[in-house]
């Protein structure tokens, strides 16, 4: 929990600025008995989108509704969790699969593992930019 001068420290903007967002609906805090006002890693990550949004000059009506649309998309991270672990599982799978084919390759001639070299290729580098794309 950040106080609002923590808050506009790590998002370099004003308490001006916060205040405004705050304002226009756009970040969201909490009061405690205190009459400070706190706000969560959520507003900070708000405020580094609205940053990033505004850097490509885009309205704050249109960041507005960019964020609201961010709040309403949820995740559930146990059925993330479950599709990772299966995904983990599936390559174990597959790693062990092709550990069985590798005596099978030694008997090829080599215009065969030429083009089994090729097929690969093209499959195992569409897989690692997936990997990168959600690394």
């Amino acid at each position: 929990m950040y106080r609002i001068g923590q808050l506009a420290e790590l998002a370099n903007v004003s308490r001006r600025t916060i205040d405004y967002y705050t304002q226009l609906g756009m970040l969201n805090y909490e009061k405690t008995g205190s009459r400070y006002r706190y706000y969560t890693e959520d507003a900070l990550n708000r405020l580094q989108m609205i940053n990033r949004y505004k850097e490509q000059n885009m309205p704050l009506n249109e960041i507005k509704k960019r964020l609201q649309v961010w709040k309403q998309t949820t995740v559930d991270s146990e059925q993330v969790l479950l599709m990772v672990d299966k995904l983990s599982a599936d390559l174990k799978e597959l790693e062990n699969e092709l550990m069985e084919l590798k005596p099978l390759l030694n008997q090829l001639d080599e215009q065969q593992v030429s083009f089994a070299v090729k097929q690969l290729s093209v499959r195992s580098s569409s897989l690692l930019s997936i990997i990168a794309m959600l690394a």
